[in-house]
């Protein structure tokens, strides 16, 4: 071998220990799951999926590019035969689907195999007319879903249209909610009270209405320029996405189809994220799928995706480790026995919560679904505060996480001096006087004189189980 190939191959190795070594670990605006596993092989594009609510045995009902199926991951039973991109189930009985190529909405009675047209002229060139089922127009629709503020409106992005538009269940009336700020409008949900629309032409937009209930747009991820950047979210960028799906407080999925990658969307963060699947240590660029992204969907613990002809699935580990940070003082467990003392502790726990938002902020961020938690042992009082970060459960060493601007704001002088407490305790003088006594409590420091300590609690995927530490198990 020549000195120029030797050369060629050191600087290749020195390359990936450079960069195993400067991994990113504190890449909160990531999703990790387990690996990848072929649900079922369809015979299009899978736009859009849902739990099918007429059979309820756990099928998939998939809208693809030629009809409407249902599969239970063995046998796949078309429903129609028409392009199918988008529909949802207005009840287990009742489908309404998105007919995009005849510019209309049709309803399907499962019961009854009944197929009527429901909004829009089938068949008549598309258009942008607002009114009843005889005169209302669409052009190109996509996505149809429920309106959360109102069960009897479906929304509809009409894409050609750049539009959002409403149907009244019962009449089929078609109007307008708003034309502004969307460009080929596909996929949308409902998540933390606000509506998310993917704009087929790279970019995700939020929907709120003011309380004369007048819609406005505001693009919050991505731009009018493709690519495949992560980050912040207004300088990141999609590739055709299509379809977004809320998978914990404040996180998206989003698919960005020809980058044929999942993005995670942080609103918390105001961050988009990669999505990891196959085992990678560091999760920097996300995982890609044999083929291009276009449909998602979560049920538990699985995450269903759906490809130009497969549905994929993933799975989340069913125990992650949260971020908290903890803060330990020197006490007489005793004191903090009676129910004053508890709600006095509570108290100091949610005025200390703002001076910690604060010195955390912009690396951390408070989770504010799940609450700070205390215990005292063996005189020792420990305070917890969860963050909105999870990590993989094999993440072993929490301080890696804190980079050097965080730790240095945190050895201040005057940060470790307002993480003391001030508590107020009654104690027995004689046998019939009570006295108060009010003690300022600093913090305990650890050898390197830190206070505020970054600690992995071990929550379950499934919020509505309970994790055993013992068996190292979530169950119900």
């Amino acid at each position: 071998m020549k000195s120029w190939q030797y050369l060629a191959i050191w600087l290749c190795a020195a390359v990936s220990r450079s960069s195993t070594q400067n991994c990113d670990t504190k890449n909160s605006s990531s999703l990790h799951y387990d690996s990848l596993e072929l649900f079922v092989e369809t015979s299009a594009r899978v736009y859009h999926m849902e739990v099918d609510q007429f059979k309820n045995d756990g099928s998939i009902l998939i809208g693809t590019n030629k009809n409407l199926q249902t599969t239970n991951g063995k046998i796949t039973t078309d429903l129609t035969y028409f392009r199918a991109v988008g529909f949802t189930q207005v009840n287990k009985t009742n489908v309404v689907i998105v007919d995009r190529n005849h510019h209309c909405l049709k309803m399907l009675n499962r019961e009854y195999s009944s197929l009527e047209v429901f909004a829009g002229q089938c068949g008549l060139a598309g258009g942008y007319i607002d009114g009843d089922a005889s005169v209302g127009r669409l052009r190109y629709p996509w996505a149809v879903i429920i309106d959360a503020r109102d069960p009897s409106q479906l929304l509809v992005t009409d894409s050609h249209n750049d539009a959002l538009r409403s149907v009244n269940l019962k009449t089929g009336f078609l109007s307008t909610i708003t034309e502004y700020g969307f460009s080929a409008p596909v996929g949308l949900t409902w998540g933390d009270n606000q509506l998310m629309v993917v704009s087929n032409h790279h970019y995700v937009s939020q929907v709120s209405w003011t309380v004369n209930n007048t819609a406005s747009s505001t693009l919050i991820a991505g731009s009018l320029t493709h690519g495949d950047t992560l980050g912040e979210s207004s300088k990141a960028k999609f590739t055709f996405p299509f379809e977004i799906e809320k998978v914990r407080d404040g996180k998206y999925l989003v698919t960005d189809a020809f980058n044929k990658k999942l993005k995670m969307l942080d609103m918390n963060e105001k961050k988009i994220g990669p999505v990891c699947f196959k085992g990678e240590q560091c999760c920097t660029v996300g995982s890609q799928f044999p083929s291009h992204v276009f449909s998602v969907l979560k049920v538990k613990e699985k995450v269903y995706v759906g490809l130009d002809k497969d549905i994929y699935r993933i799975i989340e580990p069913p125990v992650m480790k949260r971020l908290s940070f903890s803060l330990e003082y020197d006490i007489n467990c005793a004191l903090l026995a009676d129910d004053r003392s508890k709600i006095m502790l509570s108290r100091v726990m949610k005025l200390k919560l703002q001076k910690i938002k604060m010195l955390l902020n912009p690396y951390f961020a408070l989770s504010s679904t799940l609450r700070p938690s205390y215990n005292c042992t063996n005189k020792v009082l420990r305070l917890f505060w969860p963050t909105n970060d999870v990590y993989p459960a094999d993440t072993i060493q929490p301080s890696t996480l804190l980079n050097d601007q965080l730790k240095n704001k945190l050895l201040q002088t005057k940060a470790i001096k307002a993480m003391g407490v001030t508590l107020s305790f009654k104690s027995i003088k004689a046998a019939s006087s009570l006295v108060s006594s009010t003690r300022f409590i600093p913090a305990r420091k650890n050898t390197n004189g830190e206070v505020l300590l970054p600690v992995f609690t071990s929550p379950c995927t499934d919020e509505r189980k309970r994790y055993d530490a013992e068996r190292k198990i979530c169950y119900l």
